[in-house]
């Protein structure tokens, strides 16, 4: 357990201090076939001890579930079972299934890309075939080329006719 938090504690810095993207730059989403599995997938007891302590049923048996998440051992293990990957260059990461095959995963095209922003915090998301998501964070002024900025969210389709999954940085 304290395995995941160092890794999760080491992502989010990586994340925020992700910053190789610079003023007026162009970039598009990354290639996940280069990406990499930089974790391990959790094992079956750990799944059943993280199941036990955050749905409440390790410390008190009666205790009322805290989420749709704890309603079944299957739904759980669906959303948790993951593993965190990074892009070649280290600036995407996220949490994917290990219920798929790295191989399966590594052959997914770009389907859309999302762009968020918060507290001047941006966040660039990429999804693939294969339900893998990649995200970047930045404190780069960041949209979608060609798509109205709502002040929330910015999405695109792409990958379709090879149209790339663009994005624009200030």
């Amino acid at each position: 357990m304290k395995r995941y938090a160092f890794i999760l504690a080491i992502s989010i810095t990586a994340l925020l201090i992700s910053a190789s993207v610079t003023a007026g730059s162009s970039s598009q989403c990354p290639d996940i076939s280069q990406a990499q599995k930089i974790g391990d997938c959790p094992t079956e007891d750990d799944m059943k001890r993280m199941f036990k302590i955050h749905c409440g049923f390790e410390r008190d048996p009666n205790a009322k579930k805290k989420t749709e998440l704890c309603d079944s051992y299957g739904e759980y293990k669906r959303r948790k079972y993951n593993a965190l990957w990074e892009s070649s260059d280290k600036e995407f990461m996220g949490y994917v299934s290990c219920a798929v095959p790295p191989a399966e995963i590594k052959k997914g095209q770009p389907t859309s890309i999302a762009i968020s922003q918060k507290n001047g915090l941006y966040k660039i998301t990429c999804s693939y075939q294969s339900g893998a998501k990649l995200s970047m964070r930045t404190r780069s002024v960041c949209r979608v080329p060609g798509v109205k900025n709502s002040l929330m969210v910015m999405r695109a389709e792409c990958g379709a006719n090879g149209k790339p999954c663009k994005f624009e940085c200030d």
